[in-house]
């Protein structure tokens, strides 16, 4: 049974916006040989390739070129594996092992200190029902995963730390202290029998934890006459708490400055510490300048600097979405904590100079015992106008008719259709427009949903899928893909609640859930 598609006007409203989503395509581009990980085999061939001249695996941001910016990107993305694992052993493995002990100098190649290499596909069999090196573990009859007895687990006692000189220092060694929340998972995943397969109830969002230690560092800004930097301040997430705030800005030249006519965006990074839910980058527009949304929801002492004026995002006052499309629209978004994101030569978002951004940051810090600092910048890379070819455009559908019992799996669709974006393209003008070409697709979806997919219409071929909400597959047509009225693009979502005992529905909070199918387009000329 078809499902209630998201409000038809409301569409028409997001067709319009300049959206993304990012994540990896599928296969992943950082993963340059297609080995299922990023390594320093993938980083060896992207360096081998600037002798070479441009080779399609190793033109990892599609830029037509090999050059330290690929270097970059795939350094960022080290450790990274293949998503078609759904299992609580690969978040445990993303999110715990390759973020801290694979690496060079410990429990990665060529080091494989203790003789324990954790990198992935080696990490399962080198851990589960195996005996430590250290003589006093193995005296003591420890195994390094002992599945169903977390506290004769090796890998348990050197994260919280050893009471016993004899059986070393705590891990990660120099790293400084895991997450209390990450122990607590790999806790529950050997009691449950550490199995390799099964997703377990109650492990949570492992990819929002973030470790006491952790730093952050402020990325370098465009170079003057290559873009601008957009900063949302520090602000502060207390224990126990999620915090969604949004944070108006402007872009300005080197004197402080509005940009005077358009600025033509041919790219974005986004970056911030660990422990957001999402970023999205809106812009205001005329009429919620007007509605005075500038002045809503105020709350201070929430920043670093008390000078800094943020508006908390309340769950209860939604109106009809995850904020009003009449007061805003969105730019650019992220579930990662890096991402990068480069369109076709030629191809660019027109953005007035005098444009309002309201910067819409939401960190989670549920399972923590201190408050945490949330930041976000985004680069945006402009083109000259004499470059500009086409302009970009958005695309979305969605669909909030979400509503999946405890213990069941429940399915939701939407469509987004060439028609209907070309009604409204005329609207603003373009009269002769017959066909659109669309060259990213991907998802949003949140911690409960299993799988998205998106088909082509007119040929059901599937052309994105993703299976994990924190790192949806953004997927680049080159060639565009050319469709004419009578096409579209349409989605299938499906969610299980497989750890809660009631319903789970649509909602803006890290617990609720969506389905909504975004992308880029451009027009041809006429």
């Amino acid at each position: 049974m078809r499902k209630q598609i998201f409000y038809t006007t409301l569409i028409y409203c997001i067709i319009s916006v300049f959206w993304t989503t990012f994540g990896h395509e599928f296969p992943f581009p950082e993963d340059v040989n297609a080995d299922g990980i990023v390594n320093i085999q993938d980083l060896v061939s992207v360096a081998a390739a600037f002798e070479n001249g441009v080779d399609p695996n190793t033109d990892v941001n599609s830029d037509d070129n090999v050059d330290i910016l690929d270097l970059v990107r795939v350094a960022s993305q080290f450790g990274e594996t293949a998503k078609e694992d759904t299992s609580t052993y690969h978040d445990i493995q993303h999110y715990i092992f390759e973020k801290s002990c694979v690496n060079s100098a410990c429990h990665g190649a060529p080091a494989n200190a203790g003789g324990l290499n954790l990198a992935y596909e080696n990490s399962y069999q080198n851990l589960v029902g195996q005996t430590p090196k250290n003589p006093a573990a193995a005296a003591a009859g420890m195994k390094l995963v002992d599945p169903n007895n977390p506290d004769n687990s090796f890998i348990i006692t050197k994260l919280v730390g050893p009471t016993e000189k004899e059986l070393g220092s705590r891990m990660p060694f120099g790293g400084g202290k895991l997450h209390d929340g990450k122990i607590e998972a790999l806790r529950k995943w050997i009691t449950a029998g550490a199995p390799r397969e099964e997703q377990l109830a109650g492990i949570g969002d492992l990819a929002v934890l973030r470790d006491p230690e952790e730093t952050f560092e402020a990325p370098a800004p465009p170079p003057p006459g290559q873009g601008y930097q957009l900063h949302l301040p520090p602000f502060k997430i207390e224990a126990g708490k999620e915090l969604e705030v949004l944070y108006a800005t402007q872009i300005t030249d080197e004197n402080g400055e509005l940009i005077e006519g358009d600025i033509f965006v041919n790219g974005f990074d986004i970056f911030y510490p660990t422990g957001s839910h999402h970023f999205i980058l809106y812009r205001v527009t005329r009429l919620g300048l007007r509605r005075g949304v500038l002045e809503k929801g105020i709350v201070p002492g929430i920043g670093v600097n008390p000078e800094d004026t943020y508006r908390v995002v309340n769950p209860e006052e939604m109106e009809g979405g995850h904020l009003a499309l009449l007061d805003r629209l969105p730019v650019i978004g992220s579930q990662r904590a890096e991402t990068s994101i480069r369109f076709p030569e030629g191809v660019a978002l027109r953005i007035t100079g005098d444009t309002v951004f309201d910067m819409n940051s939401h960190y989670v810090n549920l399972l923590g015992t201190e408050p945490i600092i949330g930041e976000t910048y985004v680069n945006l890379w402009t083109l000259p106008p004499e470059a500009v070819k086409y302009e970009a455009k958005g695309l979305a559908a969605g669909n909030r008719d979400i509503n999946v019992p405890p213990g069941t799996t429940r399915t939701v669709e939407g469509t987004w259709l060439v028609s209907d974006a070309i009604k409204l393209l005329r609207l603003q003008g373009y009269r002769d427009v017959t066909e659109l070409n669309v060259f990213q697709v991907t998802s949003h979806m949140h911690r409960h949903g299993e799988l998205f997919e998106v088909f082509r219409v007119s040929t059901g071929e599937v052309l994105h899928k993703s299976v994990a909400y924190d790192n949806a597959p953004l997927d680049q047509f080159n060639p565009p893909l050319k469709l004419t009225i009578g096409d579209g693009l349409r989605f299938e979502c499906t969610h299980s609640n497989f750890d809660k005992d009631e319903p789970i529905r649509y909602g803006v909070t890290s617990e609720d859930e969506m389905a909504i199918m975004f992308g880029f387009y451009y027009i041809p000329k006429i």
